[in-house]
């Protein structure tokens, strides 16, 4: 069954309608560049509010390992999503008390062997692929083309665990999800009334496409 990722939450009744619509992760924003950024201690209030079982993940773009650590520590973090191309191997080693997702976003000249030796130097087997924007680090809304997330999904199945994450709407998840047949799915603009404010109706639409993507393909096997 698709994994599914609930990004950019900013208030605990949008974590909570998540949880309860069947998401299984969500993700904080501590980048504050982002117009989905958390603070510390509201994202720990959130957190305490959240049942059992749903995985909490950090989105990091500017903070040192040593600041990653400390934000998972006191916030009850249990994922660092490493969203910049500046963390390299080395960074992802530090990070302490969480396990590590390493996100690529693909431009024109990315080689898929820099996943593999991420891999192969981290020990890391989670990765999330995200549209490339210059301008943002993600939540751009912008889509992974679908030639190019096959590709990059089928050359990983044998060492990785991967989520698909950009532009991501409960109109063409279904699609991507039968199409690339992804670990998991992300997303934090294509559910929300405005960027932090999670849309309940869209919330629960898109986990309904996702489910009814898997259903489909399981009814094909």
């Amino acid at each position: 069954m698709t994994k599914i990722k609930i990004c950019g939450i900013t208030r605990t009744e949008d974590a909570l309608f998540a949880c309860l619509s069947g998401a299984d992760a969500l993700g904080f924003n501590f980048s504050q560049s982002s117009p989905r950024f958390v603070t510390p201690d509201a994202a720990r209030k959130i957190i305490a509010e959240m049942p059992p079982l749903v995985t909490t993940a950090g989105i990091f773009v500017e903070q040192t390992p040593d600041e990653i650590s400390d934000l998972c520590s006191y916030c009850g973090l249990q994922v660092a999503q490493l969203h910049s191309d500046a963390y390299t191997p080395e960074h992802a080693l530090r990070v302490r008390g969480a396990k590590v997702i390493r996100v690529f976003r693909p431009r024109p000249e990315f080689r898929l062997e820099e996943v593999r030796e991420f891999a192969d130097a981290t020990g890391c087997n989670a990765f999330l692929f995200d549209a490339y924007s210059p301008v943002m680090a993600g939540g751009t809304g912008e889509s992974i083309g679908h030639s190019t997330a096959i590709g990059l999904f089928d050359r990983t199945r044998d060492f990785a665990w991967a989520l698909l994450a950009g532009g991501l709407t409960p109109g063409n998840v279904g699609e991507a999800v039968r199409l690339v047949r992804p670990w998991g799915v992300d997303t934090a603009s294509g559910v929300e009334s405005a960027p932090g404010i999670k849309d309940p109706l869209k919330t629960k639409a898109f986990i309904e496409a996702v489910r009814d993507a898997d259903r489909a393909l399981r009814s094909c096997v």
